[in-house]
């Protein structure tokens, strides 16, 4: 403990003795405490330390802010530095002895490659960055690697993003197809119940009816005829009934695995993951993939694979929703605000979904475009003439 050394107003650094061969949190330079910090410890991490040390944080403080608290502290020797150097020292101390006992440039080399490629890497991170014995140009290609492992993360959380998305809205729109097939499947078994209630009512009916004085052969005839087509009728009634509750029984169950396997398709996505927290020394023109994501309401359902072609080479990402035609028309909420500019085919589209986008985009900013045909070409020359996003 150095509690006669901290650091003071006058910007003293701390005295306590180095470790040999080691530097301490608040003894590496050139700005790397905000990647350090931000890759080898979790947000949990950083609010036990405040919450041990006292430190009065904001009650809506973002990650961010509290993870600028720490940023701002490390660099001296304080109680939240040393917190932080006890807490990275007893984590990561088994990889910490691999690098001091490796002491060839190639074998440290090899060791980080290691290290990064079983998805090692905090650990490994703070054991380089923390010897002296790590020569300066390995120093940067391992801050190069977690750098650019960021940007990797970003582009796989969007596009993870994207499909969870519309995977949720699969799941909407199976949900609600699913609920409604039931419906139908309980009028068709109401129905059918019905039907032989009343079957069996008119076999009792028919058991304690009184035979007339009349028993000519032609009454008997005619009353054994109608008699035969009543039951004629509700026999065909009850057989109509019986194979409409077998099609919806049918149906309900090719739902009910579409269902299950829309929702395992959501549970194994890959999980959005946040930034690097070095990402304000991050350029975000890396990110060439895509330059706006837009959504499509409506149209015919033959040419979206077309529209999607048109928005990929012009570096445009297209989220389509078929305006409530399968899929909820709340879906477009979500959908609006996520996007740069919303299109809507005139000739194709409800009435209540062109509208509502319309009203989503004034409330978000967004670019609202009708189009006046659903074809291809109209929507070419429209997104070809959107404003270059800065």
């Amino acid at each position: 403990m150095c509690d006669n050394h901290l650091l003071h107003a006058s910007g003293e650094p701390c005295a306590e003795p180095r470790q040999h061969g080691r530097r301490r949190l608040w003894e590496i330079e050139g700005g790397l405490h905000c990647s350090i910090i931000g890759t080898c410890a979790t947000h949990d991490d950083l609010l036990k330390i405040a919450k041990k040390l006292k430190i009065t944080l904001q009650r809506d403080a973002t990650d961010h802010q509290v993870h600028s608290v720490f940023v701002q502290s490390a660099h001296v020797c304080g109680p939240m530095s040393r917190t932080l150097q006890k807490l990275l020292e007893s984590r990561y101390a088994t990889i910490a002895r691999k690098v001091r006992a490796t002491t060839s440039p190639e074998e440290l080399g090899l060791l980080w490659a290691r290290e990064r490629d079983a998805g090692r890497v905090a650990g490994a991170y703070w054991a380089f960055l923390s010897h002296d014995h790590v020569p300066d140009t390995l120093r940067s290609q391992i801050f190069g690697d977690v750098h650019m492992l960021s940007h990797l993360l970003g582009r796989t959380a969007s596009r993870a993003a994207s499909l969870v998305s519309e995977l949720t809205a699969r799941l909407d729109d199976l949900e609600a197809r699913h609920a409604r097939q039931q419906e139908r499947h309980l009028a068709v078994v109401n129905e059918r119940d019905a039907a032989l209630a009343q079957l069996t009512e008119v076999q009792r009916t028919a058991q304690r009816v009184v035979p007339r004085k009349d028993n000519s052969p032609a009454v008997r005839s005619t009353r054994d005829g109608a008699a035969e087509r009543s039951e004629l009728r509700k026999d065909r009634a009850l057989v109509a009934a019986r194979t409409r509750a077998r099609h919806a029984e049918g149906e309900i169950e090719r739902l009910t695995n579409e269902l299950s396997r829309v929702r395992m398709l959501l549970i194994e996505a890959p999980l959005v993951v946040p930034p690097c927290p070095a990402a304000e020394a991050c350029d975000e023109a890396v990110r060439e993939d895509i330059e706006r994501r837009v959504l499509y309401i409506g149209g015919r359902g033959g040419t979206v694979e077309a529209l999607r072609r048109i928005a990929a080479e012009r570096r445009a990402e297209l989220i389509h929703h078929d305006g409530g035609e399968q899929m909820s028309v709340k879906r477009i909420d979500g959908l609006v605000e996520g996007c740069d500019a919303v299109f809507c085919p005139i000739d194709c589209v409800s009435h209540q979904a062109c509208l509502k986008a319309k009203a989503l985009c004034r409330k978000y900013g967004k670019l609202f475009i009708p189009l006046r045909s659903s074809g291809a070409a109209s929507f070419e020359r429209a997104l070809s003439a959107l404003p270059a996003r800065h």
